[in-house]
């Protein structure tokens, strides 16, 4: 009987033991404890904890929907949670979820930057959405002081990462909307990248140079390892890269076609007259030709032509870039 007794014992306080590890556990959770990345839920009028809790375990965002019931139920707020699109962050814990449910709906917007716009292009699309002016915008990324060791001195261009950040009209900030982008565009980049970027013969700043205009010139995410590894070949030959969206950035442009006298425009940004690269990133990428410029693909090619259509087509030789522009060039 004793030795039942103590066993029994032994179970109960195991289980106490496990039940509070795994009660504690879920209630620290946060689906990823680094990222400032937003998430958006949309409560219906009269839905049930139940069905809130299941929603939240579908994203991730909850490790237990048990834990998350009963810690309302403790609270004395499983009829508190509010109707209305609630705007959560990927390091939430369960606490930080439970209290903007409670406090209910958000005034933040979604804003989508696009993958390859450049300072100009989000100024005015912040202008155009009357957050700000792109003067004022542009000239934060200048004067503006940031805490990101990474970043260089002198200008952001390249790291002002492209997604859609949500914000509030009444506070918002050029200042705040810049380091969340920064702090993104460190956050895409995992440990094996930046590790990558520390053993790699490139800077960081060459990297996100290269990265930008292969962003610029391949819109296919397939084909942008093999166009950096083209550029990287005539980088390291020390021979013009020829890139043509290099010339639209020392333009001004971001499209359309160059004429020969465009083609001559005195520029350091002008890769068909100057070797080597541009002395900034010419737009901000993604994260997809980050990568293209961190790994690129290696192959004895050394020209690329795009068709009509935005296929792309290599070359090893001059002779047969020729043959692709005859074939694919009207």
């Amino acid at each position: 009987m004793r030795k039942f007794l103590y066993l029994l014992v032994v179970i109960v306080i195991a289980f106490i033991f496990f039940g509070y590890s795994y009660y504690s556990g879920a209630i620290s959770y946060s689906k990823n404890p680094i990222s400032e990345d937003r998430i958006v839920i949309t409560i219906d009028k009269g839905q049930s904890a139940d069905s809130v809790a299941q929603m939240l375990a579908d994203k991730e965002l909850i490790k237990s929907s048990y834990v998350f019931k009963l810690y309302l139920k403790q609270k004395g707020l499983a009829s508190d949670i509010k109707a209305g699109r609630i705007v959560l962050l990927e390091n939430y814990k369960l606490p930080e979820i439970i209290d903007a449910l409670v406090k209910g709906g958000t005034s933040e917007v979604p804003i989508t930057l696009l993958e390859g716009w450049t300072i100009a292009q989000i100024g005015q699309y912040l202008e155009d959405a009357n957050f700000t002016t792109a003067e004022e915008f542009i000239e934060c990324t200048k004067t503006c002081e940031f805490d990101f060791d990474f970043i260089p001195e002198d200008y952001l261009e390249g790291y002002l990462y492209p997604d859609t950040y949500f914000v509030e009209s009444a506070n918002f900030s050029s200042e705040g909307l810049i380091s969340r982008m920064i702090s993104t565009f460190e956050n895409k980049l995992d440990d094996e990248d930046w590790e990558a970027i520390s053993k790699s013969e490139k800077s960081l700043e060459e990297i996100i140079i290269m990265a930008s205009i292969v962003e610029r010139e391949e819109r296919s995410s397939s084909e942008r390892a093999t166009v950096a590894g083209i550029l990287w070949n005539r980088f390291d030959a020390g021979i013009g890269l020829g890139a043509d969206a290099t010339v639209l950035y020392a333009l001004g442009r971001t499209k359309g076609g160059l004429t020969y006298q465009d083609l001559q425009v005195n520029s350091p940004y002008n890769t068909r007259k100057y070797r080597g690269l541009p002395p900034t990133p010419i737009c901000n990428p993604s994260i997809s030709s980050i990568r293209a410029a961190l790994y690129p693909k290696k192959t004895n090619y050394w020209y690329y032509l795009h068709d009509s259509d935005g296929g792309v087509h290599y070359a090893e030789t001059l002779d047969g870039h020729n043959a692709n522009k005859a074939m694919y060039i009207n």
